[in-house]
């Protein structure tokens, strides 16, 4: 394994198959639910970066050693190669295939390999109408937005709950036929300026648009993820570190369904314990105005290797997470 800069981990050969192994092994064991992102597209995209998938077209793959995950342009590259593999195999078929040199060669068994995937979007955003209230002028929509967060270098989905009010209609936000809805570029524009934290941040910026009101904001990650390239704090791997792999699945929840904040996670803390003084007043007076509570938890999937460690740590931090191991 080299390294680049000091964030950054550019791993290759038989280290990186078993990170790609072991990274999407344990994110189909996480049994994760609707508020998380697509397990099975992550899965898919991270046995892609494999040695034995790329057949030499890439080097080695570059791990942001904050999340333990790949940075965005390897995820990106995965996803634009998958795109490009049916024109390229179009072309092959227009050739003798047999007369490319080694590196074409490869590269079309690699491209081989892309297309017999398919890929959810790199980028998603979606908005489902869930009921009118006529009576009360509103209606009512379950919005979803999945992306790779750029920042964080982990998948990340925000799952929300709103009503827009008939006042409201035209504003640029949401627009409704019948039982269709269309999200305006403004729209778009709002969830990816506001969306980028927390759930509870998220809330209180979306929550003050004129006729919006929002009832709940989840946010579900995948990642981070320890490994030998990428070791957790100390303490939290044993001393030989040879397989262990333990990934990260955080939950957090801002919902007006709730009746009191709670915190299980022992990687986090809620938003008002970050603020001053002077500031968590405001921050509890507008949660007061809203009437959300936030609750916060961390599932873990890991190897066995790491399993007892792990399993050590938590019993003392005493959140009642729950550990799957391969």
């Amino acid at each position: 394994m080299a390294e680049t800069r000091e964030r950054w981990a550019l791993v290759s050969g038989e280290p990186l198959e078993r990170w790609c192994e072991a990274a999407s092994r344990l994110v189909l064991s996480a049994r994760l639910n609707k508020f998380f992102p697509d397990p099975f597209g992550i899965a898919d995209s991270i046995r892609l970066m494999a040695p034995s998938a790329r057949e030499g077209v890439y080097e080695g793959l570059v791990l942001d050693r904050t999340s333990g995950m790949p940075r965005i342009k390897d995820v990106v590259a995965v996803h634009a190669d998958r795109a490009n593999a049916p024109e390229f195999l179009r072309d092959a078929e227009l050739r003798d295939a047999r007369t490319g040199t080694p590196r074409y060669q490869a590269k079309l068994k690699y491209y081989r390999t892309l297309s017999a995937v398919t890929l959810p979007p790199l980028h998603r955003l979606e908005v489902k109408l869930r009921r009118v209230y006529p009576e009360r002028k509103v209606a009512a929509f379950e919005v979803t937005l999945d992306r790779f967060d750029a920042a964080e270098n982990v998948w990340v989905r925000y799952t929300l709950l709103l009503e827009q009010s008939d006042s409201a209609w035209g504003g640029g936000l949401l627009e409704r036929s019948g039982d269709y809805t269309t999200q305006t570029g403004a729209f778009r524009g709002l969830m990816e300026k506001y969306a980028s934290d927390d759930s509870e941040i998220t809330f209180l910026l979306l929550g003050k648009l004129p006729g919006i009101h929002i009832e709940e904001v989840v946010r579900g990650r995948v990642g981070p993820l320890w490994s030998p390239p990428c070791p957790p704090p100390e303490g939290w791997f044993p001393k030989d570190v040879r397989g262990c792999y333990v990934l990260h699945c955080p939950l957090d929840r801002a919902s007006v369904g709730m009746e009191a904040d709670q915190d299980l996670d022992p990687f986090s803390n809620l938003y008002k314990d970050f603020l001053s003084a002077e500031s968590r007043p405001i921050i509890e007076e507008a949660a007061q105005r809203l009437g959300y509570r936030v609750h916060k938890e961390r599932k873990f999937a890991c190897t066995p290797a790491a399993a007892p460690t792990l399993n050590a740590r938590l019993a003392t931090a005493k959140t009642q997470n729950v550990v799957y191991t391969l």
